[in-house]
């Protein structure tokens, strides 16, 4: 019913319609190795990197993604994410995850702990070349450019695990609201189109989602598929963090940063709270 306040049955109606994630998907994707110092810096003490420290290397992965869910319609994509431990439990971490439009970012981020900012991941295809871009307040942040031209190896079934953690600026804006908690995600892939070939992945410049800072090492190949995701939360895990230093994870990824938006003219220069805005 249209109004201000749901009714309880509509309230439990809404929750029971978000608890299965469910999703279709097309997606073209970029497999490749940044640098293990990178991995090791961005992600949360909690994790570790996969790869291999002693040549140096972590594994990533860059995607553009079309999604087709079961609790918030359409929307697209574009993630870059480090390949992580936790334990013994593989995974991944997404430094960006630009989402389109509002309702997916709402939910993702206040209800599962993601990334998610409001931006654009679009998809273009030629034959067995595609080319895919994420784009965010004007700028394409990344692009990827693939051939993939590789035997059909669908449909088969993975396994697979998501890491994401659960935190928000407390309302005094000192430190987070409550202790950070991962949510470790159980993931089944349903593959009914996977092919394989070779592609690039390029970054450009923006102080907002600074995919830049990334190293690329080498491409180790590209991916273009469809298939149906679930997302059941398999683990939730409240985080030790005595130096209240996963609030350095937050702050960049989820949200912009507040100090780089213009400031009123009154208030430019007037104290240390409120200086003039420099993003660098």
């Amino acid at each position: 019913m249209p109004g201000y306040v749901k009714t309880i049955e509509e309230v439990e109606r809404i929750e029971n319609f978000l608890a299965p994630s469910r999703f279709t998907c097309e997606e073209i994707g970029v497999y490749f190795k940044t640098t293990w110092e990178f991995a090791k810096e961005v992600l949360p003490p909690c994790f570790e990197p996969i790869g291999d420290e002693t040549a140096g290397t972590a594994d990533a992965y860059a995607n553009v993604t079309s999604y087709e869910s079961a609790y918030c319609g359409t929307f697209d994509g574009a993630i870059v994410s480090i390949l992580c431990r936790y334990g013994d439990i593989d995974g991944y971490w997404m430094l960006s995850e630009i989402i389109s439009p509002e309702l997916p970012v709402a939910i993702g981020r206040e209800l599962w702990g993601e990334v998610k900012k409001n931006g654009n991941g679009r998809i273009w295809r030629d034959g067995t070349r595609t080319r895919a871009t994420g784009e965010r307040r004007g700028i394409t942040f990344m692009e990827l450019n693939v051939d993939v031209d590789g035997p059909e190896e669908g449909p088969f079934t993975v396994d697979s695990n998501g890491f994401d953690i659960k935190m928000f600026p407390s309302s005094d804006a000192r430190g987070l609201q409550y202790p950070p908690l991962l949510n470790i995600w159980d993931i089944k892939y349903e593959w009914t189109s996977y092919r394989e070939g070779t592609g690039t992945l390029e970054w450009s410049h923006s102080i907002w989602d600074p995919t830049y800072t990334i190293p690329i090492l080498s491409v180790d190949k590209a991916i273009d598929g469809k298939y149906v995701g679930y997302w059941p939360l398999g683990q939730q895990i409240e985080l030790e963090d005595p130096d209240n230093i996963y609030r350095k994870y937050l702050w960049g990824r989820a949200y912009d940063d507040p100090t780089w938006f213009p400031i009123s003219k009154r208030f430019q220069g007037l104290d240390e709270l409120n200086p003039i805005p420099d993003a660098g």
